[in-house]
């Protein structure tokens, strides 16, 4: 049968049509990526992470699919460094978001204070600095934040390249709870659905004081019990685990609400932690002061599209910066010159933290750590250097520096120069002072004194 002519308009309906269906594949070319800060969590609380309470389920449930990390550390112990390391690929001396006593943000606000406090001042993450934000939105990525803790808010620079930045609520010790965070990453979800989404959620249930909401309070307590204003000892890990536990049960609902819609096997799922915690090692509780293991010991698991990457346990030495690189390599995008991250097996860079709490706050001074195999190497701005094999040591107990004085000098030297050489960071902006409610956040926190 001859085929009758087709008009020249129905021609012009099917290119139409055919770049409309186009515009939506080109849409979807690139996986949504979900990029997960579990606030102050240590990787040994962590059922995935051989903790023998089971604390997460659902995380491990997403271990199963995923490439898990086993020997990931933070650049910093604590939030605002670690998750400027996150954004940028870069260590703290290169992105320069910490405490410094010259630092343009004012932490006191309108909080009355002693004159020693002021010292407690804040460079924010300079403007020049390129965030995974902004490479991911000018890749065509609607991007989204869902944040809690303080140190997250605009102020300090971290939502650079969001187009949406959610930071309702920041205004007590215990923030916004985990279910709120996990509300608004569903809505997030159901919006925007013309271009593939980058997804951050901030998670902070883990942080002091430990409060989390019942039943999961006395999750790992005798019922009833009364909770300690101060709480030591088994009740202080106990309470830890528990907010763990909720905010695993929430991070769950969020992952069920991704595969509801479809959307979990095609996704990049990123889980990490900015920090963990102390919780009794050394004789101390919390964060911040110093790099022992249990401060920067986080997990790190990646999921990437169903079949594209096997599940694995990985144990090359990994840090917070080689997450833009590995996520940027999975879609096919440049990486940004002058970062430190790099691609695991080899991320081909030192392993280095660094902390610098101002003299107010820590009276012990600067340090750094770098990893050497299997040992670590801790410098200290007053001299009181330590060495530890974290093989035959993993509770850092036997200072090694003494005895192995030139491997101390060596590793002093290299890391030295190392973080000498790195690129200096941009201009951070004009002095101004901190809100009010985010400094007293802050300070409920023990961020301020």
């Amino acid at each position: 049968m001859k085929r009758r002519p087709r008009p020249a308009l129905w021609f012009a309906l099917v290119a139409l049509g055919t770049s409309g269906a186009s515009a939506c594949r080109r849409a979807e070319v690139r996986p949504p990526l979900v990029l997960i800060s579990l606030d102050t969590t240590r990787a040994d609380r962590l059922g995935c992470y051989g903790a023998a309470r089971p604390t997460s389920p659902h995380l491990d449930r997403l271990a199963n699919d995923a490439v898990v990390y086993t020997r990931a550390v933070s650049t910093s112990s604590w939030t605002l460094p670690a998750h400027a390391s996150l954004f940028t690929g870069k260590l703290t001396s290169a992105h320069g978001a910490h405490y410094d006593p010259e630092g343009p943000l004012d932490l006191r606000g309108a909080i009355d204070g002693p004159e020693e406090w002021r010292h407690y001042r804040v460079r924010p993450l300079a403007p020049s600095e390129h965030t995974l934000a902004e490479i991911l939105r000018d890749a065509g990525y609607r991007t989204s934040g869902v944040v809690v803790g303080p140190w997250l808010k605009q102020a300090f620079g971290l939502a650079q390249g969001f187009e949406e930045w959610d930071e309702a609520g920041i205004a007590t010790a215990n923030g916004r709870l985990a279910g709120s965070v996990t509300d608004a990453a569903l809505r997030a979800l159901d919006s925007g659905l013309d271009r593939p989404l980058f997804l951050f959620l901030h998670y902070f249930d883990p942080h002091g004081p430990y409060q989390a909401p019942e039943p999961y309070g006395h999750a790992f307590l005798a019922p009833g019990a009364p909770l300690a204003e101060s709480p030591q000892g088994e009740e202080l890990v106990a309470r830890y685990d528990a907010e763990i536990l909720y905010m695993d049960r929430e991070l769950g609902r969020f992952l069920d609400g991704l595969r509801a819609r479809g959307r979990y096997d095609r996704a990049i799922v990123v889980v990490t932690a900015d920090h963990g915690e102390l919780l009794g090692e050394h004789g101390r509780v919390g964060h911040g002061h110093h790099l022992t293991e249990p401060e920067l010991r986080i997990p790190l698991i990646v999921k990437f599209p169903k079949g594209r990457v096997a599940p694995a346990r990985d144990a090359s030495r990994v840090q917070l910066t080689d997450v833009l690189p590995i996520v940027l390599n999975h879609l096919g995008l440049p990486l940004p010159a002058g970062i430190q991250g790099g691609l695991p097996p080899s991320v081909g860079h030192p392993i280095v933290a660094e902390v610098y709490p101002p003299a107010a706050f820590s009276p012990e001074g600067d340090w750094r750590a770098l990893y050497d195999g299997r040992h670590k190497l801790l410098w200290s701005s007053q001299g009181r250097h330590a060495l530890y094999d974290l093989e035959r040591d993993p509770g850092e107990l036997a200072n090694l520096a003494e005895r192995e004085g030139a491997r101390v000098e060596r590793l002093g030297t290299l890391l030295s120069r190392f973080l000498d050489a790195l690129p200096r960071p941009g201009e951070a902006g004009p002095p101004r002072t901190l809100d009010a409610e985010t400094a007293e956040a802050l300070r409920a926190l023990g961020y301020v004194r």
